[in-house]
């Protein structure tokens, strides 16, 4: 436990166990806590390291988060990697974390051994520019029911978190971006007590879903030659299962897993589950990867 400096960025950092190493990504608004119940459950096999991205809790960071990008968080990972003598890793990333995890593949796979996503998301598969009304249009003739549930998400959580943000209202902020990627209200009012603690503390970081993605296409996914487990809650937002069946789809060596009784952070809704189709898919030791004939 301590930090690493990379690139200039101090980023704080945890370990337990000894093994395989096995690195947690995680999303908005949470930090290294969010993995609490993997590193519990598979210290006991695996090295697993979990880190605070740039902007979260416990890193002391000034700035408007407009540096939070994919691209320079995939360059923290990568940096983060090496300079801890860790490649190559087993990578687990969750949402903002699933699509830097996913970056970070198709960019530097020689620092993985394998590739968990868990909801990534990778925005660019449904829409390349946000701003572009010609390929909202597309998304909506393509896929309506996509279309209506990203839609709504923009219009009645993002927009609305992102105004609280500049208000300095961070909790309003997380209130607004937890109902629209769980797609139900009053979502942090029924999280455990930590938990919510853990989102307030990192709630600066819904700005992150205000910078420029990159285009990840799934062209571009279909080169990850890794073996690539996709997770998805059961009750997420539409949209945001809907790119991760089409990430899923895209790389070759991919298992799709829906968690039950779960929305977007089914690690730590339903950690069991969770846990259960990580640890089938993670090998020990020497073993390979476990990916089924139904892949």
């Amino acid at each position: 436990m301590g930090t690493v400096e990379v690139g200039g960025v101090s980023l704080f950092w945890a370990e337990r166990g000894t093994g395989p190493p096995v690195v947690f990504v995680h999303g908005i608004p949470t930090d290294y806590r969010a993995w609490d119940a993997q590193t519990s459950a598979f210290s006991g096999d695996f090295r697993t390291v979990t880190y605070s991205r740039r902007y979260a809790y416990p890193n002391v960071r000034s700035g408007d988060l407009s540096d939070s990008t994919i691209q320079n968080n995939a360059a923290d990972l990568a940096g983060l990697i090496q300079l801890l003598n860790l490649d190559p890793v087993h990578l687990v990333g969750h949402s903002y974390g699933g699509f830097i995890a996913a970056y970070l593949a198709t960019r530097q796979p020689e620092l993985l051994r394998s590739l968990t996503l868990v909801e990534p998301a990778i925005a660019s598969l449904l829409l390349r520019d946000p701003k572009s009304r010609e390929q909202a249009i597309g998304l909506l003739l393509r896929h309506p029911k996509v279309a209506y549930s990203a839609s709504r998400f923009l219009r009645n959580s993002n927009d609305p978190a992102l105004a609280a943000f500049r208000a300095n209202d961070t909790i309003a902020a997380v209130r607004y971006n937890l109902n629209g990627v769980e797609d139900r209200p009053k979502v942090l009012e029924q999280l455990p007590e930590a938990i919510q603690k853990m989102m307030v503390d990192n709630g600066k970081t819904v700005k992150e879903t205000d910078t420029p993605y990159p285009n990840l296409s799934r062209a571009t996914l279909a080169e990850i030659r890794l073996p690539t487990l996709m997770i998805h809650g059961q009750t997420s937002a539409l949209w945001l299962r809907a790119i991760a069946e089409m990430a899923g789809a895209s790389i070759p060596r991919c298992r799709v897993v829906t968690i039950p009784n779960s929305g977007h952070y089914p690690h730590f809704q339903n950690p069991e589950a969770f846990n259960a189709a990580l640890r089938k898919f993670l090998p020990r030791g020497d073993e390979k990867v476990g990916l089924s004939s139904s892949t």
